[in-house]
C-alpha cells in the first residue's frame, strides 16, 4: 500500500479500505443477469439518482461539507423515489409479471450482500 505523507496535527481526509477477494468472477461477465432491473437503471430518472447519490457520498467524504445536511439530502432523495416506485407499482405501470421478475432480481443481488454483513456482524 502506498504510503501518504499527512500532517500529523489532522487525520487524512481519505479512507483506507482493505482489498476485497471477489469470488466468482465470471459471473459479472455474464450479460444481463437481471434485465428488468437493468432496463429499469438505464432509464434517465434512476441515471440522474444515481448521479446525485454519488455526488452526495463524496461530500460526506468532503470535510468543508455539511454531513448532516448531504445525509438529509440523501434521504430526502431515496424516500422521494421509493414515493414514486410505489405509486409506479400500484397504479399498474409494471405487470403483475414484472413485479414478480423485479423482486427476484433484487431479492438475488441483495442474498449475498445480507449474508455478508450478517458474518461482519457475527464476527464481530
Amino acid at each position: 500500500m502506498t504510503e501518504f505523507k499527512t500532517d500529523d496535527s489532522k487525520a487524512p481526509s481519505y479512507t483506507s479500505i482493505d482489498a476485497v477477494e471477489v469470488e466468482n468472477v465470471e459471473k459479472k461477465e455474464q450479460k444481463h443477469l437481471v434485465p428488468l432491473l437493468d432496463h429499469e437503471l438505464q432509464k434517465p430518472q434512476a441515471k440522474e439518482i444515481i448521479r446525485t447519490l454519488a455526488n452526495a457520498l463524496n461530500d460526506i467524504a468532503d470535510d468543508t461539507k455539511c454531513t448532516k445536511c448531504t445525509v438529509e439530502n440523501i434521504s430526502t432523495l431515496l424516500t422521494g423515489h421509493v414515493r414514486d416506485l410505489r405509486v409506479a407499482k400500484r397504479s399498474g405501470t409494471w405487470s403483475k409479471e414484472d413485479k414478480r421478475i423485479l423482486k427476484a432480481e433484487i431479492k438475488g443481488l441483495l442474498k449475498p450482500v445480507k449474508k455478508d454483513v450478517k458474518s461482519l456482524w457475527k464476527a464481530n
